[in-house]
């Protein structure tokens, strides 16, 4: 009998080890790889014919990919976000889609910091400065003495609210799924988007994306802001209407802005322009570049691949309505 064949586009490797390739192979699975993000229609549409499952990377997934992938199974994506997987596509050849939720909640949060304190203290401008003979930076400001605005306090965002209240920051949070008592309990207050705006020195976004939540930072939302504040995004690039930020920026309106992720990934156009600006901080799409997280997210992704394959219902499914379709036991 053939072994299921695993498709795998993402480093299974980290310091010596490969504990995800191992969770495969012991499984009785071959693992095979690899294409790209920036594979075309046509070449993803080959790579996923006769695989079993894929371990996958930022690949779009569309009906048209899926059209030869007819022993495919699950698609196993390593990492949160799911916005380049057709969900309804997929559910209804009854393939599961997975995510490594929680799994690069930490790296995330340390980079989410990292930006604020690039921007609050100048950093980036200093080491500029210092390396061309000069010795002065801009005037800073104390963590302690601002306001942290948290949009969406899942897994990332409540662990940025937990080090944002280690720093002695004043925390306001809003998320409609995530109970008022939880946020409390993180250090933060549960408020209403309009207060959060107006009131918060940095804003920080942590939200899916979504068809509601695309370009949900337009001018409007922009215009709520505090005068002076800073935006950070380590959620999605699409979250922002670059256009809008870029008006902001240019006018004073805000102070900076700590950019992850760019609407056009690599960076063009607009989100070239964007990260050229002198108060922006950016980094490329690099949020959970740690050898431990992305260690950790491959093994829970190949996890999640063991599990459909032995009938069971993996423990980050995003379509669930596909579970209706199949007889997957609980974990």
């Amino acid at each position: 009998m053939a072994k299921p064949r695993i498709l795998v586009s993402v480093p299974l490797e980290f310091r010596g080890r490969a504990p995800a390739r191992q969770l495969l192979e012991e499984a009785g699975c071959e693992v095979v790889g690899k294409p790209n993000p920036m594979a075309t229609v046509e070449q993803v549409r080959a790579a996923l014919a006769e695989v079993y499952g894929f371990l996958a990377g930022m690949e779009r997934i569309t009906a048209e990919t899926l059209a030869d992938a007819h022993a495919l199974r699950v698609i196993a994506r390593n990492g949160v976000g799911f916005d380049t997987i057709d969900l309804d596509a997929c559910t209804a050849r009854g393939i599961v889609v997975t995510n490594t939720a929680g799994a690069l909640s930490d790296a995330v949060a340390e980079e989410t910091m990292g930006l604020i304190l690039a921007l609050t203290r100048h950093i980036t401008v200093g080491d500029r400065t210092v390396k061309a003979g000069g010795y002065d930076v801009p005037m800073g400001e104390d963590l302690a003495a601002m306001t942290l605005g948290v949009i969406g306090a899942g897994n990332i965002g409540g662990e940025v609210i937990k080090r944002a209240v280690a720093f002695k920051m004043r925390v306001l949070a809003t998320d409609p799924y995530v109970p008022p008592e939880r946020i409390l309990g993180l250090g933060a207050r549960q408020v209403s988007l309009g207060e959060l705006l107006s009131a918060a020195d940095i804003v920080t976004l942590h939200v899916p994306l979504t068809e509601e939540t695309r370009h949900m930072v337009d001018a409007a939302f922009l215009a709520q802001m505090k005068p002076g504040s800073l935006l950070i995004n380590t959620a999605r690039g699409a979250v922002v209407d670059e256009e809008a930020l870029w008006a902001a920026l240019q006018s004073g309106r805000l102070a900076g802005a700590g950019l992850d992720v760019q609407e056009h990934e690599p960076a063009m156009g607009r989100s070239r322009q964007l990260l050229e600006l002198e108060n922006v901080v950016g980094m490329p799409h690099a949020g959970s570049k740690t050898l431990s997280t992305r260690e950790r997210m491959a093994t829970w992704a190949a996890a999640s691949i063991v599990d459909v394959l032995q009938g069971r219902q993996p423990e980050h499914v995003v379509n669930t309505a596909v579970l209706a379709k199949l007889s997957l036991r609980p974990r």
